[in-house]
């Protein structure tokens, strides 16, 4: 009985222990729980404890407001990267066209410039071929009145000599200067290597024939005839071959089938480029001309019978 009721103390202190203990661990757990929800608002955790669900709804309001706008604000960051991207590009672009640009203003001040000193070639060599009419005058004056001898003869055949040879070159200074005169900046759009299209301003010089020029004075579109202003005193002759080019580009070929002094008239081969655009008033360059082979002229042969409409539209052109 002793040693049992030594155990039941035992026991009994044992027991006393554990709830001090748990008295102590609760109350820290207490303390605990009244420190962390101390901004919760309430005078006791039970007061407390039934705002938490409105806490915790809120907060969740709260991150889910802060999700939706940390989206806002990285969609936004994306479209304020792709504004700048797309500034970037525009400012490298005005970049190249402010620099064509100034290229383009070069050029003009260049040629602006050849443009002067051509017009004082001109005036230079004007200047010069009046020295030269005075003394040639001068001279012929002298060759008049005192029947100057054959040196004087020589020295004035020198001065018209040199007076012609000035006279090419005013001719030639004249052709450049209107060259240039006629010259423009114009734009054109090209394709880059990335594949955009750009403007660029380039220099346009007009086309200058290198052959002899004919206006077209008759054409005789059912059988296929032309008529031009140059004969045989420019070099034309009956059975050759002359090449039509319009600003370069090739019109027809016509065989001349009569030349006469200042005009011909030729057959149109109608198998050559575009004869059809041929109206009377062209001015058309003779180009290459070739010798055909000695034989007969053939006779034209009359054209197939045209549409209506083409008919209609050749009639001003005959009239």
């Amino acid at each position: 009985m002793k040693a049992a009721s030594i155990s039941l103390k035992i026991l009994a202190i044992l027991a006393a222990c554990f709830c001090v203990y748990a008295w102590v661990d609760t109350r820290g757990k207490i303390s605990g729980a009244e420190e962390l929800m101390k901004d919760v608002p309430g005078a006791t955790l039970q007061e407390k404890s039934s705002n938490i669900p409105g806490i915790l709804s809120e907060k969740a309001k709260t991150e889910s407001s802060n999700k939706a706008f940390r989206a806002s604000v990285s969609s936004l960051e994306a479209k304020l990267k792709s504004a700048n991207s797309e500034l970037e590009s525009e400012r490298v672009k005005n970049v190249k066209v402010n620099s064509e640009l100034t290229s383009a203003k070069a050029q003009i001040a260049t040629l602006t410039s050849d443009v002067s000193k051509l017009n004082g070639q001109v005036a230079q060599k004007n200047s010069l071929i009046e020295q030269y009419t005075k003394e040639l005058a001068e001279k012929n004056a002298m060759l008049a009145n005192n029947n100057e001898t054959d040196a004087l003869k020589e020295k004035v055949a020198t001065l018209e000599a040199q007076l012609k040879s000035k006279t090419d070159e005013l001719a030639e200074a004249n052709k450049k200067a209107k060259l240039m005169e006629m010259a423009e900046v114009v734009e054109v759009i090209e394709t880059d290597a990335s594949g955009k299209k750009v403007k660029r301003k380039v220099v346009k010089t007009p086309y200058i024939p290198t052959g002899d020029v004919a206006t077209v004075v008759a054409v005789d579109t059912v059988n296929g005839m032309v008529s031009i202003n140059r004969g045989s005193k420019a070099g034309v002759k009956e059975s050759q071959k002359i090449l039509l080019k319009r600003e370069g580009k090739l019109v027809s070929e016509i065989l001349i089938a009569e030349a006469g002094d200042d005009f011909s008239v030729g057959l149109i081969n109608r198998n050559v480029a575009i004869p059809e655009t041929i109206e009377v008033g062209d001015l058309l360059e003779l180009a290459a001309p070739q010798q055909a082979a000695d034989k007969p002229v053939p006779a034209a042969v009359p054209a197939q019978p045209a549409p209506a409409a083409d008919a209609a539209a050749e009639t001003p052109a005959e009239a």
